[in-house]
């Protein structure tokens, strides 16, 4: 602590005798209760012994709460002064000035002249913090703040008291980037300056490839996709399975038809098992077309949407089913990279 503050806290301190006497509870009025006032006075006296104790930082919570509960003229007066002891010149210095104007309004002459003096002795020493804003960042609708407060346009380039500490500056506008600084200041006699810029225009960065022609890609496809692909080729198989029983019978009823043909020639038992070879051959050529049809398609379902979910469009879109069909019999398949 310097010599400075610590005569200055020598100062606050033998005046706070002559402050006591001159403060304290007035009057109930109108709008306190009973039990408002008596727990006001309780926290006003327990204020004044915190501070002959020497516990500034206790004492200023009650008397605050003293002075919600029952506002008065000797209790801001004493808030005021213990507000200085703490360090808070710029609220002190506020507080001093209110209690002035509460003081002619009761008639105390002797309130008045003690707070006229203490606020007179605080302006040396109080910091201040002035927020410039250059004509030019004046765009419309600006709003400045100050610690979260909407600071006045007519406070603005103003140096304002200000409590030592840390502060917070913040500047907006209706499509600007906000602006926000801090600043510290000392507790006494200290001097800042904040000048608010003009506030930023946000720069969309749009690169080339937004431009760039899309290709053609296969539209998106349901994740449910994949158990139909592996139903559908399920099915494939069980029709697989059916033109092999089919195809077995086809050629145990032409080797049966043997029995009853000699070479081209067949009785009519011969013609009837070669009637019925022929058309469970022909079940079976139609099964296994579908059969393999069936899965391919399954295949070709399963793993374009596998690949979409990878990302691999040029994959996904180069599989897809083959059908067709030949004198020998039919063909399907699929064709392109899994």
């Amino acid at each position: 602590m310097t010599r400075a503050s610590v005569f200055h806290r020598g100062v606050v301190a033998g005046s706070l005798s002559g402050l006591i006497l001159l403060g304290g509870i007035g009057p109930a009025s109108a709008q306190t209760s009973a039990e408002d006032q008596a727990l006001a006075t309780v926290l006003f006296e327990k204020g004044r012994q915190l501070i002959s104790e020497g516990q500034v930082s206790q004492a200023c919570p009650a008397f605050e709460e003293s002075e919600r509960l029952d506002p008065s003229g000797g209790t801001l007066l004493n808030l005021a002064l213990c507000h200085e002891l703490e360090g808070r010149l710029a609220r002190a210095w506020s507080e001093f000035n209110e209690a002035v104007l509460f003081a002619r309004k009761d008639g105390r002459r002797d309130r008045e002249v003690a707070a006229t003096e203490r606020a007179r002795a605080l302006e040396p020493r109080m910091s201040r913090l002035t927020v410039v804003v250059p004509a030019g960042a004046q765009v419309e609708g600006l709003r400045v703040e100050r610690d979260g407060h909407e600071l006045a346009r007519a406070a603005w380039s103003t140096a304002i008291p200000v409590d030592g500490g840390e502060h917070v500056i913040r500047a907006t506008a209706p499509g600007r980037e906000p602006f926000e600084t801090k600043v510290v200041i000392a507790k006494e006699a200290d001097s800042k300056t904040v000048e608010v810029p003009v506030l930023a225009t946000p720069v969309i960065v749009v690169s080339a490839q937004n431009f760039s022609p899309q290709p053609d890609l296969p539209r998106p496809l349901s994740p449910r996709l994949r158990p139909i692909g592996l139903v559908t080729a399920g099915a494939g198989v069980v029709a697989l399975g059916i033109a092999g029983v089919a195809l077995g019978a086809a050629l145990s009823a032409m080797s049966d038809s043997n029995t009853d043909c000699a070479g081209d020639i067949c009785s009519d038992a011969g013609l009837a098992k070669r009637s019925d070879a022929v058309s469970r051959g022909n079940l079976a050529t139609i099964m296994t077309i579908t059969g393999v049809a069936l899965v391919g398609t399954g295949a070709a379902l399963f793993y374009w949407e596998r690949s979409r979910r990878l990302g691999a469009h040029e994959s996904a879109g180069s599989v897809r089913p083959l059908l067709g069909a030949s004198p020998a019999g039919g063909v399907a398949g699929v064709e392109g990279r899994f």
